[in-house]
């Protein structure tokens, strides 16, 4: 179903010498501290590496400006390595540009994805890595959420991809239609959630296989705009659209 996971030109200036003045003499050259290399994330030291980039940078709301108006989203702190991972993505430039490959009406926008040679050139230096569930009963498919995509394929453990995610737009459920998910995915609704999705939007038929790590809490008029559009076999759309920036707010 889901699979996974700019620079500021400047403009240099000379400084215009007249020809009256001595020429300065050079100063030896100082030695340049070195800045040190990104650690590349791996599967074998996600945990340790986001949870090392989450309490360096424990920012929580993000402006997600897209081809159809700007989303703002609060990133949940009990979900601390998506968290980290998503401040991650922002702050490292790789959104900008990012595709959304796939709309769905009455359900999810996805993007994210190294479809371009600036996403490409990101992951390459942060790495392709898988993150470990953070599912709970309390952090559900509800209307305006955000989730991590991943890969149904040899993946027992539900971990999502580093690059993928999706704004949940949803539609309204009842019991009968519950208990048939229910059973279908041998997944046990909360008396909340049940109570939410009878009278609420929300994607209650694929809680229990992502993660939801955040939701919309300013914007969450661009998401229909963004599913209801012409797409493909495929749902991607014939219009691409695209999150042109991201920036983190606090």
């Amino acid at each position: 179903m889901m699979l996974s996971c700019g620079s500021d030109h400047r403009e240099d200036t000379q400084p215009i010498q007249t020809a009256s003045q001595p020429k300065p003499t050079p100063k030896p050259e100082e030695p340049t501290e070195k800045k040190p290399q990104f650690i590349e994330i791996t599967d074998e030291n996600v945990v340790e590496r986001l949870t090392e980039y989450g309490q360096a940078n424990p920012e929580t709301v993000v402006d997600i400006y897209t081809t159809k108006g700007k989303i703002r989203v609060q990133l949940y702190e009990d979900t601390p390595l998506h968290r980290a991972n998503f401040i991650l993505l922002v702050k490292s430039g790789y959104l900008k540009g990012c595709l959304f490959s796939r709309v769905v009406e009455d359900f999810m926008a996805q993007c994210g994805g190294s479809y371009d040679e600036h996403q490409r050139n990101v992951q390459d230096t942060i790495g392709s890595y898988t993150i470990p569930s953070e599912m709970s009963k309390s952090r559900f498919h509800k209307k305006g959420a955000l989730g991590a995509a991943r890969s149904y394929t040899n993946n027992p453990d539900k971990r999502s991809a580093c690059d993928e995610f999706y704004f949940v737009e949803g539609a309204q459920y009842n019991d009968l239609s519950l208990d048939h998910y229910a059973s279908e995915n041998n997944y046990h609704y909360s008396t909340a959630q049940r109570n939410y999705y009878k009278h609420n939007k929300g994607a209650a038929h694929i809680d229990g296989e992502h993660t939801v790590f955040g939701e919309i809490i300013s914007g969450y008029e661009v998401v229909p705009k963004l599913t209801h559009v012409e797409t493909d076999t495929r749902d991607w759309p014939n219009v691409d659209m695209f999150i042109d920036s991201a920036i983190v707010v606090k």
